[in-house]
């Protein structure tokens, strides 16, 4: 699945990143994500994955076009049942 461009500024302000920082997290240059984000072109697919790789292992989830439009929303952090934990293990100690 490509992104739009509105979904990289919508993944953008979820993390608080600016463009710059972006940029350097993707190894692209500042203007391609600029001009992305713009609609001013879409950068080659190397450059596409990897803006989107960033956003994703900071923790961005793009939500495809699904009749309610495409989007982005924030992973849910883990919780103990997602960590395996059983309920009788469940404790202090374990909290985050």
């Amino acid at each position: 699945m490509t992104i739009s461009p509105e979904q990289c500024r919508a993944g953008r302000a979820l993390l608080d990143l600016d463009q710059a920082s972006l940029a350097l997290r993707s190894n692209v240059s500042r203007n391609t994500v600029v001009d992305f984000e713009k609609g001013k072109r879409v950068p080659n697919t190397n450059n596409l994955k990897a803006i989107r790789s960033a956003l994703e292992g900071a923790g961005v989830e793009f939500i495809p076009e699904n009749g309610g439009g495409a989007g982005v929303r924030l992973k849910k952090k883990a919780t103990a049942a997602s960590e395996g934990l059983d309920p009788e293990e469940l404790n202090a100690s374990n909290d985050d």
